[in-house]
């Protein structure tokens, strides 16, 4: 108990773990600490907030924040291996490209990456049909493996095959 009786609180930080999210904000995600700090909005457009909560509830919130960090930890290193194979598109071993896009997409998969990445490299892919076509392929079927990842499985059958096949029609239409 704190003075007059009232009960020490702690704040937990929240950045929604995607693509777009900046570095400081997911350098921030699952962070408790005894004042509002860091307090959000931290940049213009941020979407980050601070969960606060009684100290009875730390441990909880200890071991949430472990999984939290953990999850911000792996779309940095997502982040990393998707740039990384988009620089080795440049080369003519697609398997180093191809093996770094699998390891991104173990963690999940953008669309909007993909078309980032078609616009970035446009004329590439308009002069090699045939890393085009792999291309394709392969994100055909990690956009299909998106929706096993553990955090798909709440959101409705239809809703998911739904935005299935309307990914699955972008990319073929990016790359076709």
């Amino acid at each position: 108990m704190a003075l007059f009786g009232r009960s020490k609180k702690y704040y937990q930080f929240y950045a929604q773990v995607h693509f777009l999210t900046c570095e400081t904000c997911l350098s921030h995600h699952g962070e408790i600490s005894e004042a509002p700090h860091p307090q959000p909005p931290l940049h213009p457009d941020c979407r980050c907030h601070l969960l606060e909560f009684p100290a009875t509830e730390l441990e909880y919130y200890q071991e949430q924040s472990e999984r939290m960090k953990l999850r911000a930890q792996n779309e940095l290193l997502r982040r990393k291996l998707w740039r990384q194979a988009v620089e080795n598109l440049n080369g003519s071993d697609f398997s180093k490209a191809e093996e770094l896009f699998r390891q991104a997409a173990q963690v999940e998969f953008y669309l909007e990456e993909v078309e980032q990445l078609c616009a970035e490299k446009k004329e590439l892919l308009a002069q090699n049909p045939h890393l085009r076509a792999r291309l394709q392929k392969l994100f055909v079927k990690f956009y299909r493996m998106k929706f096993s990842l553990d955090k798909y499985r709440p959101i409705p059958p239809r809703l998911i095959l739904l935005w299935e096949t309307q990914g699955l029609e972008r990319i073929k239409e990016l790359l076709g």
